[in-house]
């Protein structure tokens, strides 16, 4: 798990400190700087899944993120004369001397140690953008891993594919799944614990998958309410299509492994978002580092309800709240406690709501 990570001259930031936890959340104004801190571990993941950390440099291009050009992630008004990404006890770090302004890699001044779980345990990530419901799906016949995609758009033919064997997290299918016992060494399929999970945001739902091997494409119709008259994803609205990724996911990372979502709210109903947060904070008492980027006061209540009603321990999650001010960029650490409380408030903290109803009052 990673406990801490420091950022120096990366983008908006000269010099930030984030301290992590079992659930951490990222918030803060548009463009305010929290993306930085994800993006920072996405290079890092990425690098290494593709063999280039072990060579001394960083490509500054990949499937999870593209920055750019050095120049693009190296701070405009830079302090010192080095540029560094630390997670824990591994550093990474590059003389900014060195650095030419329009390369899409950086190099760092000594090959880095990678005995970090970050660069062995299982990893999921779903960006902020998600795919739209599709009539069909492609299938990732480039990968024999269970692969959802950035944008979740391997993620019903990863359920067509791997929905009767086990879910990968046991731990958290054995917490969803009704009626079966914490010792019962049954093992529940992906296929059940994700309908069980889906069931939790909405009350009434099913699916149906089907694969279509000679198109290598995939497809699947949800229930319509009580009836037993199937839709397609295009006639059911945006939410159950970008919100099944990120259950899947959930129950596809590992025990040990990191989740990392931004904006797990996109087009669901505030009850949703909270059962959502609800679900998300469960999988990170199940051995999981869930990592969030949100906009959404009803995610952090959500958890924050979570954490009252399942007496999490103190710093079990983490809020950083990243705005910008006249001297740069202010990170202010927010812990919830088991009482669901606020260890601080921050300017700007989802009190958006209070200031209108002032205005309105």
């Amino acid at each position: 798990m990673i406990s801490k990570l420091e950022l120096k001259n990366i983008k908006c930031f000269n010099s930030a400190v984030f301290n992590l936890s079992n659930l951490t959340v990222f918030c803060g104004a548009n463009s305010a700087g929290k993306s930085t801190a994800i993006q920072s571990l996405l290079l890092l993941r990425q690098n290494y899944n593709c063999g280039k950390l072990n060579t001394g440099k960083l490509s500054l291009v990949g499937e999870y993120f593209s920055v750019g050009h050095t120049r693009d992630l190296i701070s405009h008004s830079p302090v010192g004369e080095s540029l560094s990404i630390s997670i824990d006890d591994v550093n990474f770090v590059s003389d900014l001397k060195k650095a030419q302004p329009y390369d899409y890699h950086i190099s760092f001044d000594s090959p880095p140690h990678l005995d970090h779980d970050l660069f062995s345990a299982d990893f999921n990530y779903l960006s902020a953008y998600r795919l739209s419901p599709q009539n069909s799906y492609d299938t990732n016949f480039e990968s024999d891993k269970l692969d959802l995609g950035i944008y979740g758009q391997y993620a019903i033919a990863a359920l067509v594919r791997y929905g009767d064997m086990p879910a990968p997290n046991q731990k958290l299918a054995k917490h969803i799944c009704p009626g079966v016992d914490e010792v019962d060494d049954r093992a529940i399929s992906l296929a059940r614990a994700f309908k069980e999970a889906m069931k939790l945001i909405s009350a009434d739902f099913d699916i149906v998958t089907s694969s279509h091997l000679t198109l290598d494409k995939v497809s699947n119709t949800f229930s319509a309410g009580a009836t037993a008259y199937q839709v397609r994803p295009v006639n059911t609205g945006f939410g159950i299509s970008n919100v099944a990724p990120i259950v899947l996911a959930a129950l596809c990372t590992r025990e040990g492994g990191y989740l990392i979502v931004e904006n797990p709210e996109v087009h669901l109903h505030p009850a949703a978002q909270s059962s959502l947060a609800a679900l998300l904070s469960l999988t990170a008492t199940c051995h999981v580092q869930v990592i969030l980027e949100t906009h959404s006061d009803h995610i952090v209540n959500g958890i924050r309800v979570f954490a009252k009603e399942n007496s999490l321990e103190n710093g079990f999650v983490t809020v950083n709240s990243v705005r910008a001010s006249k001297s740069g960029r202010v990170v202010t650490e927010i812990t919830i406690d088991s009482d669901g409380g606020l260890s601080d408030m921050d300017e700007g903290f989802f009190d958006q709501a209070e200031k209108d109803l002032l205005r309105l009052f």
